[in-house]
């Protein structure tokens, strides 16, 4: 279902959406939208008192929109890094993947009437994916995003999505946590943010009581390679409730070095950090 690079879905934005009930959603024959990204500022409210910028970029944009008994609306907005190698190339077709069933799961979910519809439901289902391209160089690729969506209730549901591709050779993978780091890292870095996060003060941590914060070493799981360090990223009421941006954590990489696996090429050599 999801459209290829060259078609975009137009469905019905240009029709009223109300009293269609079952209308279905078609695809224009629209050229893709790519345009130049503008510079997108990421937040470091905590460990930092500066901000990171993404890069520019072209970027594709498709958009789907229907109406069963609530209007749906789906929209992505995917990064197209300039096809210059394999490299580049793998990386756009990776993310527009993703991004596809992203968007594809969601419209099918929507694509019948919802039942046990309350009063305070917006009658509107939405989904935004966005990502945005902060780091390049011809061996290191990260980007920095979020998905969206409203599927009924008081608000809707924020993740904040962070990508690093790595090209070793001829091998091309995307970097976890696992990749950079030695066994045990996770309940090392869960004290380092802890301790962070009690000595200032942060969120959660604010209270006199912290003992039911529900924070564990599972929850780092999104991530930046920064030429400042290695910028962690949680999501929403991890360290702190629903807000606009995450809670952002920047840790040096000298701080780092005790639990950096130097058995594992060091994709970070290639960001010329010292």
């Amino acid at each position: 279902m999801c459209i290829n690079r060259d078609v975009m879905s137009y469905c019905l934005l240009l029709f009223p959406l109300f009293g269609m009930a079952n209308f279905s959603p078609f695809v224009s024959d629209s050229p893709n939208i790519s345009v130049v990204r503008e510079d997108t500022m990421v937040l470091l409210p905590y460990g930092a008192e500066d901000s990171l910028y993404s890069m520019e970029c072209e970027s594709d944009s498709f958009e789907t929109a229907f109406y069963t008994n609530v209007n749906v609306k789906a929209s992505v907005t995917c990064p197209h890094v300039s096809e210059t190698n394999f490299f580049s190339q793998y990386v756009n077709e990776a993310l527009r993947k993703e991004a596809c069933e992203l968007h594809d799961a969601f419209v099918q979910r929507m694509s019948i009437p919802q039942e046990d519809l309350w009063e305070a439901d917006l009658d509107e289902r939405i989904f935004h994916y966005e990502l945005n391209l902060v780091c390049s160089t011809p061996f290191l690729m990260s980007f920095y995003g979020s998905k969206y969506q409203y599927c009924g209730g008081a608000h809707g549901s924020v993740r904040y999505i962070t990508k690093t591709f790595w090209k070793q050779g001829e091998t091309i993978r995307e970097l976890t946590l696992d990749d950079l780091f030695l066994p045990g890292y996770r309940e090392w870095l869960f004290q380092y943010c802890e301790d962070y996060f009690k000595l200032n003060r942060c969120g959660y941590y604010s209270y006199d009581d912290y003992s039911w914060v529900g924070f564990n070493p599972e929850n780092l799981d999104s991530f930046l390679l920064t030429e400042k360090g290695l910028l962690l990223i949680f999501q929403n009421y991890v360290i702190s409730g629903y807000d606009d941006y995450p809670v952002t954590l920047l840790i040096p990489y000298v701080e780092l070095t005790s639990i950096a696996n130097s058995d594992r090429p060091w994709p970070l050599d290639h960001l010329k950090i010292h």
